[in-house]
C-alpha cells in the first residue's frame, strides 16, 4: 500500500516530526511516526490505520468493548454552562443541541451522547465504526449506523446539527469526512467539531510524552491554520473557533509522564479511566495516583485557572469549531 506524504490541506510535502511512537494505552502492537507540514502545520500518522481495518482494530483494543449498557444511563450528564466552562468540558459538541433539532452525532461510541441529546430535546442518530457501539445501541434502543459518515448513513435524512467530539483526528480521510458531513447537513444547519490542537502549549512542553499523540488511533493533527484551509476547501464557513482544555486531560497528562509501558503491553494507568481506585494500579503507581486524585479534587483552584488562561491565548489542548455551509460553495 502506497501512503501519501502530501499534506491534505495545502499539498506540501510532510516532514518527519516524531519517530517510532506506539500505543502507550491499550497495548496494540506496531510503531508509527508523525509527519508534519512545514507550511500549514498539519500532522499525519504514518502508517496509521486504514478504513478497512479500523473497525476490527477498535473492537479488539478500544475500551468500548468493556461497557455495560445497564450502566450507560447513570453516566448521562446534565451540567450547567458555567460548570462546563470551569471543568473545560464545554468542548463536548452534542451539548450544543437545541430542542427540536434532528442531530447526527459522529463517533457516538457507547450511546451516552445520544441519550444526552434526547434529554436536550433533540432527535438523535449516531455513527460509530466499532461494532461494540452498534451492540450497545441495539440494547439501549438507539439509532446507530455501524460504519463511517462517508457511508452516507440514514440516506433519506438531512440534519439540523451534526456533531463530532474528538473524531476527525481518527478519520483516515479528513477531506472526505468533511465533504460527507456537508452532504448530510441542512442548508441552515450547523456543524460542531472538537479535536486536539496540534499547536497546544502542552505538546510543546511535553514533546514525545504528549497525551494526544494517542498512536495509532489519532491519524490527523490540526493547527488552526491547517483546519481553516481544509474547512474552506470542503465548503464550510467557520463561525467560531477557540481552544478548550479539560482539567481532566491535564490530570491524565501528569499520569502519562509517570509511567511509560513497553510496546505491546497495556498501560495500567488506562485500565480504569479517568481516575479510579488506586488498588487497580500496580503498587508503584498507587501513591502517585492518590496524589493525582487529590489534585483533581483541587483542580478548580489549581489547574483550572492555568487551563483557562492557556485557552484564552489559543494554546489549549482541544479546538471547538462551529461551522455552516459556505454560501459561495
Amino acid at each position: 500500500m502506497i501512503i501519501s506524504r502530501a499534506c491534505p490541506t495545502c499539498r506540501s510535502s510532510l516532514k518527519l516530526t516524531q519517530k517510532d511512537l506506539f500505543d502507550d494505552r491499550y497495548g496494540s502492537p506496531g510503531k508509527h511516526s508523525v509527519f508534519s507540514c512545514p507550511k500549514c502545520g498539519f500532522g499525519k500518522t504514518i502508517p496509521g490505520l486504514n478504513r478497512q481495518n479500523i473497525g476490527k482494530f477498535y473492537a479488539r483494543y478500544y475500551p468500548l468493548s468493556n461497557e455495560n449498557p445497564k450502566e450507560m444511563r447513570s453516566k448521562v450528564k446534565n451540567i450547567s454552562k458555567f460548570h462546563a466552562w470551569l471543568e473545560g468540558t464545554d468542548n463536548t459538541t452534542h451539548w450544543y443541541t437545541r430542542p427540536g433539532q434532528k442531530v447526527l452525532d459522529i463517533g457516538s461510541a457507547s450511546g451516552i451522547s445520544l441519550m444526552e441529546i434526547t434529554d436536550l430535546g433533540g432527535d438523535p442518530y449516531g455513527v460509530e465504526p466499532d461494532p461494540n457501539g452498534k451492540r450497545l445501541a441495539k440494547l439501549l434502543g438507539l439509532k446507530v449506523h455501524q460504519g463511517f459518515i462517508t457511508d452516507n448513513p440514514f440516506p433519506k435524512i438531512k440534519f439540523d446539527l451534526i456533531t463530532a467530539s474528538q473524531v476527525i483526528e481518527h478519520e483516515p480521510t479528513p477531506t472526505k469526512f468533511l465533504k460527507s458531513i456537508r452532504r448530510k447537513l441542512n442548508n441552515q444547519g450547523q456543524v460542531v467539531l472538537s479535536f486536539p490542537n496540534y499547536n497546544a502549549l502542552y505538546r510543546h512542553i511535553f514533546g514525545r510524552r504528549w497525551l494526544h499523540w494517542h498512536i495509532p488511533y489519532h491519524l490527523n493533527f490540526f493547527t488552526q491554520a491547517s483546519f481553516r484551509k481544509l474547512a474552506k476547501r470542503t465548503g464550510f464557513k467557520i463561525i467560531k473557533i477557540r481552544t478548550i482544555t479539560p482539567n481532566l486531560w491535564t490530570i491524565l497528562q501528569l499520569r502519562v509522564l509517570f509511567y511509560q509501558p513497553k510496546e505491546g503491553t497495556v498501560n495500567p494507568i488506562w485500565r480504569k479511566t479517568p481516575i479510579r481506585q488506586s488498588r487497580n494500579l500496580a503498587p508503584q503507581l498507587a501513591l502517585f495516583d492518590q496524589i493525582l486524585h487529590l489534585v483533581a479534587k483541587l483542580s478548580v483552584w489549581g489547574i483550572m485557572p492555568i487551563n483557562r488562561l492557556i485557552d484564552l491565548v489559543g494554546l489549549g489542548e482541544s479546538f471547538l469549531v462551529i461551522m455552516r455551509k459556505s454560501e459561495t460553495s
